[in-house]
């Protein structure tokens, strides 16, 4: 492997020099080259003749310099040596080479194109070999505990390990049987009876039990448990067990949104007796009832095996492989083109590859500003807030920017938005100037603005800032890490939050998490009288039968922290989403993520001569 370094440095040092042309030098100066010793050079001179990649001529007399012929370019060893990482699946390895030694940005994409060879989709050869696609991820998971569940990707994975008694099915607008096949609630909403599936199997061959269930929700709700999401049930006064494949929860009060409660994945069914037994080392590589079972490499990253006893039937891939690239941020991009699915923010004129296909979508969800009320600070007066709004206008946003951000928002929802058109808060008079307000009052006053470190969002701060600056607010822009972001600490220091909302299956459970979840969320920036008032009014929402009433209590739920100056909606983003044509049953969630679950790939086509893996790794692009 030192040898390789060395030749690898050679090239680059002595690069100048044409091809084809032998380089003259002493054995002191390729020692100098290589920091070691003349003995040393000796020993590496033969190493690299032997291995047939130069030819060495020694110079003949005192002072007379010697010939070193390189049979290999940079680039040409390098594609040598990361084709071999990659061939003994040292992915990190190969990368590692590619940023160290890949001089230009051509070369750099011809290196990622080629091991992004290795990765994507790859069929089986016989019947021992396994339908797998193989995708790259930059980050570990945070946790596989569904209690502790905050962020997308955890919980992307923790919905192909485990299931929920009850799913919402988005496109239906209606729930629909999972682990529980039967449901019913009394007159009052206060007693929910769920009846389990029989014969559905944990990944380590135990049947399910409404034991389990009860189990898995005490721990939800256990104050030793760190849990997020605990505030959704904690309602639940009692929870029954009545037989071996049926489950009473008794509410202290009517709940009749109660089955959205249990969709959520913070929800899971999880084994009792591996789980109670030791928490610890049961979440280091968890089992559940879901479609796939994990299996976890270090150093390499995880693996996903199909459930073959699935209830709901097996998955089509054998298994789903998640490399694990560290300090690889060029290769983000290159898990959605391995996926053979990119869904990225819409980009005017943007077209679709030879045989991709488009389709375009507003995102659930909108970008905001949220007001800190709780910091003792310039933001605990009304009137700056409002005037943060006045300048900070949406509609002007949209306009300016343009690109994916769709229509101004003025509401979470965007079809709500639709039928409200511009942001209704503004004064008539701004409407029609749509000019940059100038208040004396507030000239000079300084605010934090902290938000996700990520391209999405730089434009947005950009056009924030400037235009806060011709207002006579100066904007100081603090930038995080995703594990970083929306943390207490966070949330404490700064004046102001710019953050994007995507709603998840459920949005009615995803609208009540921003109302009143505590953790990664918004909330927390809110006062106690604010935070009295919102739990009130959804105590008020949960117990209402109507459904035309409920919308209303969630109209007034909005206008309330509009009202109040606690958020400032800014726009709906337009996504697109991108996909080869051999891709089927493609299932996208709210976030974009894939359902392993129900995605398959065309078959090779025998008439052709190639497999559609053949096809979509000619289509990858490394987009820098």
């Amino acid at each position: 492997m030192q040898i390789t370094h060395h030749y690898l440095e050679l090239c680059r040092a002595y690069s100048a020099v044409p091809q084809g042309l032998p380089v003259s030098l002493t054995l002191e100066e390729l020692a100098e080259r290589l920091h070691c010793t003349v003995r040393n050079v000796k020993l590496v001179i033969r190493k690299m003749s032997e291995a047939g990649w130069i030819t060495w001529v020694p110079g003949r007399g005192r002072g007379n310099k010697s010939e070193l012929h390189f049979h290999y370019t940079l680039e040409e060893m390098l594609m040598k040596q990361t084709a071999e990482f990659a061939e003994k699946e040292q992915y990190q390895h190969a990368f590692e080479w590619i940023h160290q030694y890949a001089d230009t940005p051509l070369m750099k994409e011809q290196l990622l194109q080629h091991v992004s060879r290795y990765f994507g989709y790859k069929a089986k050869d016989t019947e021992q070999d396994a339908d797998v696609l193989r995708l790259p991820i930059n980050k570990t998971y945070r946790t596989f505990d569904p209690a502790a569940l905050l962020f997308a990707n955890d919980v992307h994975l923790s919905r192909q390990l485990f299931d929920t008694l009850v799913r919402y099915d988005r496109a239906a607008g209606d729930f629909v049987p999972s682990l529980a096949h039967h449901w019913e609630s009394d007159e009052t909403c206060t007693i929910w009876t769920f009846y389990l599936r029989k014969g559905v199997l944990f990944h380590h061959g135990r049947e399910l039990e409404a034991a389990d269930a009860a189990y898995s929700i005490r721990r939800l709700l256990s104050p030793e448990v760190f849990s997020p999401q605990r505030w959704m049930l904690e309602d639940v006064r009692q929870i029954r067990v009545l037989s071996r494949m049926a489950i009473q929860f008794v509410l202290d009060k009517p709940h009749v949104l109660f089955p959205h409660c249990l969709t959520s994945p913070s929800a899971a069914v999880l084994p009792r007796e591996l789980c109670e037994s030791d928490p610890a080392v049961y979440f280091t590589c968890p089992v559940g009832t879901g479609p796939f079972r994990l299996e976890i490499r270090p150093g390499y990253g995880y693996l996903l095996h199909a459930n073959e006893r699935y209830y709901l039937g097996r998955p089509f891939l054998d298994v789903v492989e998640h490399i694990l690239l560290r300090d690889s941020p060029e290769l983000v991009v290159m898990t959605d083109a391995c996926n053979m699915v990119q869904r990225a923010p819409y980009a005017p004129g943007s077209k679709p590859q030879h045989d991709w296909q488009a389709v375009e979508c507003i995102s659930s969800g909108c970008a905001l500003l949220s007001f800190n009320r709780r910091k003792e600070g310039p933001l605990q007066d009304a009137g700056l807030r409002r005037y943060v709004r006045s300048v900070i206008q949406a509609c002007a946003m949209v306009e300016e920017l343009g690109e994916s951000r769709a229509i101004a928002a003025a509401s979470f929802l965007p079809d709500k938005s639709l039928q409200v058109g511009c942001t209704p808060y503004l004064e008539e008079k701004e409407k029609e100037t749509a000019g940059i307000p100038y208040s004396s009052a507030y000239a000079g006053t300084e605010l934090t603005l902290h938000c996700k470190d990520s391209y999405k969002t730089y434009e947005d701060i950009d056009w924030i800032v400037n235009r806060c600056l011709k207002a006579g607010l100066h904007i100081k822009v603090v930038l995080h890490e995703r594990d970083e972001f929306l943390t207490p600490d966070v949330m404490d220091e700064a004046d102001l939050v710019l953050y994007e909302v995507v709603l998840d299956e459920s949005e009615t459970l995803s609208l009540l998490e921003l109302f009143m979840q505590e953790e990664g969320s918004i909330r927390r920036m809110f006062d106690d009288p604010l935070r009295a008032e919102l739990s009130r009014r959804v105590g008020k929402l949960l117990a209402e039968p109507d459904p035309r009433k409920r919308l209303d209590l969630f109209d007034k739920l909005e206008s309330l922290l509009t009202e109040d100056s606690a958020i400032h909606f800014l726009y709906h983003r337009r996504m697109q989403t991108t996909y080869h044509k051999s891709v089927r049953g493609l299932r996208l969630n709210a976030f974009g993520h894939i359902d392993y679950r129900h995605i398959w790939f065309e078959p090779q086509d025998p008439l052709a001569g190639h497999t559609a893996s053949a096809d979509i790794s000619s289509t990858f692009r490394t987009i820098h």
